[in-house]
């Protein structure tokens, strides 16, 4: 069973990346863009028209598709001021439950998300600036990363019951 379970989590580990590498391109794309706006503006005093529709975009993804992946690799920052001083077993313990609380809230975040997409698509809601950007796509994204990260929570919590009993080796930083 922890056979199976280590794959579907090195499975989904793979998903993660890949839209935490999407992001990535995202990053790269948006640092382009301002250069390129920051050279016309300097240059010929033309800027690059939706320079900053399309940044306000960008930094939606770069955000939220990424979180699942910073969580996959143990990136969030972690407070164990009090919990260091804690016995091994209840910081286990801890661990768990908040791993699981995490899934729930993340869960939550995505289910508002959508309810709140969907009646952005219904409306056909719209940025407007110079440029107009449907906004229902970006919600969408919203949607995505935060189901993405409430997944990865609750597969954490269950590997983390099989690292407590001693089936699983630990990934990365926990107690």
């Amino acid at each position: 069973m922890t056979d199976s379970f280590e794959r579907l989590y090195q499975a989904y580990g793979k998903v993660v990346t890949f839209f935490a590498v999407l992001a990535g391109m995202v990053t790269f794309a948006t640092m382009w863009l301002i250069d390129a706006n920051v050279l016309m503006r300097k240059f010929f005093n033309t800027p690059v028209q939706g320079s900053f529709e399309l940044t306000e975009a960008g930094l939606v993804l770069i955000v939220f598709l990424s979180l699942a992946y910073t969580q996959y690799k143990r990136g969030h920052i972690r407070v164990t001021l009090l919990t260091r001083h804690l016995p091994i077993a209840v910081q286990h313990r801890l661990y768990i439950i908040v791993l699981f609380v995490g899934a729930l809230f993340f869960a939550w975040c995505s289910y508002a998300a959508y309810t709140n997409a969907i009646r952005s698509y219904g409306m056909n809601e719209q940025e407007w600036g110079v440029i107009q950007l449907p906004i229902w796509p970006l919600k969408s994204a919203i949607v995505l990363g935060t189901a993405l990260i409430s997944v990865q929570y609750l597969l954490d919590a269950i590997r983390h019951c099989f690292v407590t009993r001693g089936l699983l080796p630990p990934a990365g930083e926990e107690p």
